[in-house]
């Protein structure tokens, strides 16, 4: 049980132990942890971030949760979340079993500059609204998808994660603030100068870990428009355009080089062999040894 008047960290609040996994999305503006949460009691008189943790686990997980006036007490099936905001609101939980959860940690500052940087009405009030019990379909499939991209250690690389923050980010802006915002909509495209600067930044980098932030600072541009953007100009999100040119590269080298497969797969983006197989036989239809031999 955690005491005090003062806002609590949440690194202060969860033990160490219960962590298995963490991202650190950009700056650190959205962390995510997968946790194995023992049989506990937590609370705190507030937070100093916001909070938002989906069950993977266990199917009817019994659970008290407590935000300020609003109280949850019943079962928490897999897909189950709760949402504790930073502010004033006390906080406490209480369970009886392992859980398995997805928990996204949002510094306050960060949520605020991406109402502002989606031009939402009122942006710099914008409040979350504290949530004890949801199912959500969105967050549940970005909480399974970053559990997998932590269990295969990244291997989708900053550019799959700053793309899944992105998302998360802006289902949070739409779903659960007290006024419900409609982000400004961004017509037109990057234009035909950014454009040409930021794919020529991508066969150039292409070999590297590129993000999304990268992009987008190439394009002068928060990285939430600049995905809105190029998706206009191209017609595919970043992501799958890099995955796309990446493949293309090895395509080349299949053909024209009697380098190691694994070699090519470094030289040309992916984290390791089994990285390129699993992109180019999902895209291509066959191995790239199958490729090569065709």
């Amino acid at each position: 049980m955690t005491n005090g008047s003062q806002p609590v960290h949440p690194s202060d609040l969860i033990p160490e132990s219960w962590v298995m996994q963490t991202m650190t999305i950009g700056t650190g503006g959205l962390v995510v942890r997968h946790q194995l949460e023992e049989p506990s009691e937590l609370a705190a008189p507030a937070l100093t971030h916001h909070l938002l943790a989906v069950n993977i686990g266990q199917q009817g997980t019994q659970q008290m949760t407590r935000l300020s006036r609003q109280e949850y007490n019943g079962t928490f099936p897999i897909g189950s979340l709760w949402l504790a905001t930073a502010d004033n609101t006390s906080c406490e939980w209480a369970w009886e079993t392992i859980d398995e959860t997805i928990l996204f940690q949002i510094d306050p500052l960060y949520f605020q500059e991406i109402a502002v940087e989606n031009a939402c009405a009122n942006s710099e009030r914008l409040e979350l609204k504290p949530v004890v019990f949801d199912r959500n379909p969105q967050f549940e499939s970005i909480a399974r998808n970053y559990h997998a991209e932590m269990q295969q250690q990244g291997l989708g690389g900053k550019l799959y994660s700053e793309s899944l923050g992105n998302l998360f980010m802006l289902d949070l802006l739409r779903t659960y603030c007290h006024n419900r915002p409609q982000p400004q909509q961004v017509n037109g495209g990057l234009g035909e100068k950014r454009l040409k600067l930021v794919l020529a930044y991508i066969d150039a980098h292409l070999a590297e870990n590129i993000g999304l932030q990268d992009m987008a600072t190439v394009a002068g541009l928060g990285q939430y428009h600049f995905s809105t953007m190029f998706k206009q100009s191209m017609g595919i999100s970043p992501y799958r355009y890099v995955i796309d040119r990446r493949i293309d590269r090895v395509k080349r080298q299949l053909r024209q080089k009697d380098a190691a497969i694994i070699d090519i797969a470094l030289a040309c983006g992916f984290a390791d062999q089994s990285h390129l197989t699993k992109h180019f036989r999902k895209f291509v239809g066959m191995t790239p040894r199958a490729f090569r031999e065709h």
